[in-house]
């Protein structure tokens, strides 16, 4: 049985700096492992299972060690290492079918030659075995930067080996040689070999055109690798590679073969002191949920950790700062349990350490009371880890938004007359979650009838009637009225378009149909409809239509018509049917303005005749129905004590 220099994390709270965020939120920080048990942790790489158990590796003292619910005294294996600047036992990675294949890989500068190579060993019971040497990174010089080191699986299960270009920009870009690693991120088999796909053909490169790639993560869904190129001088940047790519470093380089078009970075630091960027994590898990999808990213040259958030493009990447401590970041690992792991130095610090979230609890009481058709907003405050928010129960059309954890609804009418809606609403992290029920009492406002339309034929109605009462009755369509209140109905009549002759009729009903006894004579009549609950009315549709009514009187004999029409105020027009004129003859029995028109079936004016006053007496006017077309008209005496209409008729 192993013996444990530490049997459990020591904890403590941190507050860490969170921009974006009301207040700052607190996490808990365990203390995995410290001097003098670890020296120069670099890498964490976690094999399948519990967050408690992983393998890392101490730059300077050449150890993997192994930690296990705590950390085991001996080491998994030791190498004979080269730690002048950035050299020594660098990175190290876990099979993905780990235990079913049991080998661990690492990245050493061995002590012999100096040079870089990828070794795999075998887990044999918590010690590493049978050393398998899969690839040497051979040197030209003796320059100890730019080393890369990072290795990590990918999804399509190959290892990616990060490889700097020791100072040697030049190498960056040759690809004539398959040897030639400087500057390259390598894609191997488990087994060392080159893969039959690579992006290129016999060569066991995935990208070129790299300074210090240091960090390594992978987007598995979109299959893009995301790396850092590091280092405390030129700019350190973030990139975004496909298989192929090239990162275009030097600009302008030497360039040895057909090689794809340079990437632009997703971010670029500003010039100053830079970060010596280490390490970049995208964060998949739910235990911090509103991480999921945003990159951690960290370098052993600052003590600030940020998290980048891509544009909506994926072309460029925001920055904010996350977490400090007193020392630089060496990796950044996210467990299987979702708890952020980071190796503290190397250079300053031995700690690893890990964030864990904190049990949330609501901390602010939501609006309870909504308007029917207004948006209802409410977004929580917690104290512990920001959590995820997730709607358990409430209205119809109620939903979290995801992008700012606001709970957002705008309430119809029918939830405005249930009145009260129920809510639950679930925050949760990796640490626990907590719940807030309330009730929103929402108030209802007044909804119209809906829109009615009038039963009519066409535009204008014509009834021709001989004899009698002219009566008639006017037919709409019944509204429903959302609020379920009772309808009333105003009538409108009236003989001019404008319903605004003192002659109008206005009749209230609460039927669909209205029959109204018109007077004894010929002439348009228009009419609409109101639609009132009470509180808002609507107008009919069309908001307006006419009736032409004909009237006749039956059985006179033919001279005695022609007197009683010698008469009337206004006679028949003679001839008619007529084409191209017809006379108008008409009696005013008074002085006084007098209005002579002609009208279509619409009820539309064609024909201005006379518009002026007159003396009491008779007058004929003559009318020519040049620019009209063949059909029937009305036109309309108005004047003192006589308002008449008749019809016409032309014919071509």
């Amino acid at each position: 049985m192993h013996r444990l220099l530490q049997r459990g994390p020591l904890s403590l709270i941190l507050i860490p700096l969170l921009a974006g965020l009301a207040a700052a939120q607190p996490y808990r920080v365990d203390t995995l492992a410290r001097a003098p048990y670890s020296q120069y942790p670099v890498s964490v790489a976690f094999p399948r299972g519990g967050a408690e158990r992983f393998f890392f590796t101490e730059k300077a003292s050449g150890r993997v060690r192994y930690y296990d619910r705590g950390l085991r005294p001996e080491p998994f294996a030791t190498f004979p290492v080269e730690d002048e600047g950035e050299q020594g036992l660098l990175g190290i990675a876990v099979h993905p079918r780990y235990p079913v294949e049991p080998y661990v890989y690492v990245f050493v500068t061995r002590q012999i030659d100096r040079a870089n190579v990828v070794v795999r060993l075998r887990d044999s019971s918590g010690i590493g075995v049978d050393q398998t040497l899969l690839a040497i990174i051979p040197r030209r010089d003796e320059r100890s930067a730019n080393v890369g080191g990072r290795i990590i699986f990918g999804p399509d299960g190959k290892l990616f080996v990060a490889v700097g270009d020791y100072g040697l920009s030049d190498n960056a870009l040759d690809i004539s040689s398959r040897r030639n690693y400087a500057g390259k991120i390598l894609r191997l088999n488990p087994d060392g070999t080159t893969p039959a796909d690579s992006p290129f053909p016999d060569r066991p490169f995935w990208s070129v055109g790299h300074r210090d790639p240091t960090g390594m993560t992978f987007d598995k869904a979109r299959g893009v690798l995301y790396c850092t190129e590091g280092g405390t001088t030129g700019q350190n940047r973030v990139y975004a590679l496909l298989a192929g790519g090239n990162a275009e470093w030097p600009s302008g380089g030497r360039n040895t073969g057909d090689l794809p078009a340079p990437v632009r970075p997703l971010f670029v630091f500003p010039e100053g002191p830079q970060p010596a960027l280490t390490s970049i994590t995208r964060y998949d898990a739910v235990a911090f949920p509103r991480m999921r999808g945003k990159f951690l990213i960290g370098g052993h040259a600052s003590s600030t950790m940020w998290t980048g958030s891509l544009n909506a493009e994926k072309d460029s990447l925001v920055l904010e700062p996350f977490f400090r401590t007193n020392a630089g970041f060496a990796d950044i690992e996210i467990a299987p349990d979702g708890s952020i792991v980071f190796t503290n130095g190397p250079y300053i610090s031995s700690r690893i350490l890990r964030l864990v979230p904190v049990v949330p609890a609501f901390l602010t009481a939501p609006p309870l009371t909504a308007v029917e058709g207004n948006e209802y907003a409410y977004t929580p405050e917690f104290s512990g880890t920001a959590p995820g928010l997730v709607l358990k129960e409430g209205p119809r059309g109620m939903a979290v938004d995801s992008s700012t954890w606001t709970v957002r609804w705008t309430p119809g009418q029918v939830q405005a007359l249930e009145g009260e809606q129920r809510v639950r609403l679930r925050a949760e992290n990796g640490a626990g979650f907590a719940e807030q029920q309330f009730a929103i009492q929402v108030t209802n406002v007044n909804d119209p009838p809906s829109l009615f339309a009038l039963r009519i034929t066409g535009r204008q109605d014509t009834i021709t009637l001989t004899g009698g009462d002219v009566q008639h009755t006017f037919r709409w369509e019944r509204p429903t009225d959302p609020d379920g209140d009772s309808v009333t109905f105003s009538i409108q009549i009236d003989t001019v378009a404008a319903f605004n002759s003192p002659f109008m009729m206005d009749s209230l009903s609460r039927a669909d149909t209205l029959r109204v006894l018109l007077p004894r004579r010929s002439g348009i009549y228009y009419w609409r409809v109101w639609a009132s609950d009470g509180k808002a009315r609507v107008l009919s549709v069309p908001p307006a239509a006419s009736l032409a009514v004909e009237y006749m009187t039956p059985g006179a004999p033919l001279k005695a018509e022609r007197d009683r029409q010698r008469e009337e105020p206004l006679q028949q027009n003679f001839p008619n049917p007529f084409n191209p004129a017809t006379s108008i003859t008409y009696t005013i029995p008074e002085a006084g303005k007098v209005r002579l028109a002609v009208y279509n079936l619409l009820g539309q004016e064609v024909a201005l005749l006379v518009d002026a006053a007159q003396a009491a007496g008779t007058y004929t006017m003559q009318f020519e129905n040049a620019k009209l077309p063949s059909g029937v008209y009305f036109y309309r005496l108005q004047a003192p004590g006589v308002f008449e209409t008749r019809k016409m008729v032309v014919s071509k």
